[in-house]
Order: structure tokens, then sequence, then C-alpha cells
């Protein structure tokens, strides 16, 4: 046992209080990509409005989104119970729910982020609206140290439910079926360190496969986490997956009950206890769609 007064103790302790501040510090930055007003699109579909494309579709070009989505979007309202728009704002507020769930988070659009930015330590993250992260992720984040960008599994909400993990490493942090990383940064998992968040920086990293090609690049470092963050949905009113819906409209509701019941049916450590509600609320908001 060491004593109290001993160098090597005096040295722990300072260590131990050091790890603490760092972690009473620590900071995140949610930095929420640029995406439509669904509550408003919700309110007006309801009015009996009609929602024109222009006021949803990217302003950018987006490989592989769907030219056919306005389509998409009428018969998906023709074939449920709930209409698109009003499929994207719950599970906008659902998502919004987490985040404003997250301690010390600075939750920010995507242009106002550069004002936003916190004085002390802090990691940042971009999302998309529909994203989830956990209560305490800033407890999480005392993992990472100096690395360029700290690098997370991350879990997909679809059918079947999945993590993304990096190839050939060994891992524990999953929640469904592991999944190698299709790129080098998944949509959400990348956190930067401060010193990356210049607007050049900024530009350069935010869309997760841009991100991927520029570290490459530039030589960026990572350092790989086995620590559950955070979460994005693949669910049936993504982009990807609604334009299925013109090849067999009843196979794309047995999709969407398929979605509902591998929700229904996640198996939660005990560290993604605090996934329960929103998932519980999206199998609902599905549920109620498919009537």
């Amino acid at each position: 046992m060491l004593r109290s007064n001993s160098p090597l103790a005096n040295r722990s302790a300072r260590r131990s209080a050091r790890v603490s501040r760092a972690l009473a510090d620590m900071g995140i930055v949610l930095a929420l990509r640029q995406s439509p007003d669904w509550q408003a699109l919700a309110a007006e579909h309801a009015a009996g409005q009609q929602v024109e494309p222009g006021r949803y579709l990217p302003a950018h070009d987006v490989p592989f989104f769907p030219r056919q989505i306005a389509g998409c979007i009428a018969r998906w309202n023709a074939l449920f119970g709930v209409d698109f728009f009003t499929c994207r704002a719950e599970l906008q507020r659902i998502a919004r729910a987490t985040l404003d769930a997250v301690d010390r988070a600075v939750v920010v659009p995507r242009e106002n982020v550069l004002r936003n930015l916190p004085a002390g330590a802090f990691r940042l993250f971009f999302l998309d609206d529909d994203d989830w992260f956990a209560p305490d992720s800033c407890r999480r984040l005392a993992c990472t140290g100096q690395e360029d960008v700290a690098v997370f599994p991350l879990v997909r909400l679809d059918a079947p439910v999945t993590t993304f993990v990096p190839a050939n490493t060994q891992v524990s942090a999953t929640i469904g079926r592991p999944q190698a990383f299709t790129f080098r940064y998944q949509t959400n998992n990348y956190g930067l360190h401060k010193r990356l968040t210049t607007p050049a920086m900024l530009d350069m990293l935010a869309d997760h496969a841009t991100a991927s090609e520029t570290a490459d690049r530039i030589g960026l470092v990572d350092a790989y986490h086995d620590v559950v963050l955070s979460v994005t949905n693949k669910t049936p009113v993504s982009a990807s997956v609604l334009m299925r819906i013109d090849d067999d409209a009843a196979a794309f509701r047995r999709d969407v009950a398929r979605f509902a019941a591998a929700l229904h049916e996640i198996n939660l450590p005990e560290d993604a206890g605090w996934m329960k509600v929103p998932i519980w609320q999206t199998v609902e908001l599905f549920e109620r769609a498919l009537g």
C-alpha cells in the first residue's frame, strides 16, 4: 500500500486530479447538418397545402439521392396512416430530445458552429436531424486524447440492427450485428479535436464521405475508442430506403413491419439504456403508420 505522503502516491493523486478536471471540463459540440423544416412541412401538408419539392430537396447534389423522391413521398402518403412529412417531423423531434439531454452539449446548426464554440476542451461531431447521442457523451469522451479525430462504433437502427466497427479489430461495444466501416468515418461517429475547427477544415470535414477522403489526403491521425456514443437511423422514410416503394408496395409494407419488429426485439446492454425511450417512440410511430 502507498503511504499518502509518498512521492508515488502524490504523483498518482495529481494524475487522478488531472483526469477528473479533464472529465469535468470536456465538452461536446453537436453540429447539425442542413435539413428541411419538417415541422413546418408537416403542418402545411396537414392543412391540405401542396408541399413543393424545392422545400425538402438537398441544396447540393447528394450521391445516390433518388430523383423520383416526390413521387415516392406521394406513394407513401397513399399507403400509410402517417404521412411522410409527419414521420420525418416526429423522427426529428425524437432525435432532438436525445440531443437536448446531452450534458454540457452545444447543439447548433452547422452554419452557426464558429460563433458557438466553447472556450475549453471539446470534441465536435457532425450529425443529421434524426441522429441520437448518449446523455453522458462527455463522460464517454474522457477516453480521448490529443488525436485529430476520435472515432467510435456507430449503432444503425435498421432491419437488422447493426453496429459499424473497424474491420479486423477486436471490439466489444456492439448492438445487433457488427458491420465493418464502409468509410474511414461514418455519418456521425467522428469527433474532431478543437484545433480542427477552422472554417476551411469544417467545410472539408462536415460530410463523412468527404471527411474520409480529406483525412487520407492530409494525413489526419485517428484513434478508435470502443465506446458507443451515437445512433444513426435507417428508417423506412430515409431517402435511400423510400425509393424502394415503387418496386413493390406490398413488399415495402413488409419491410416497414420488419423495421418496427427489429427495433422492438433489440437487446440493449446496460450502458445503452438511454436508447429505450427513443426506440419505443420510433416503433410506435411506424406501427401507427402501418395501421
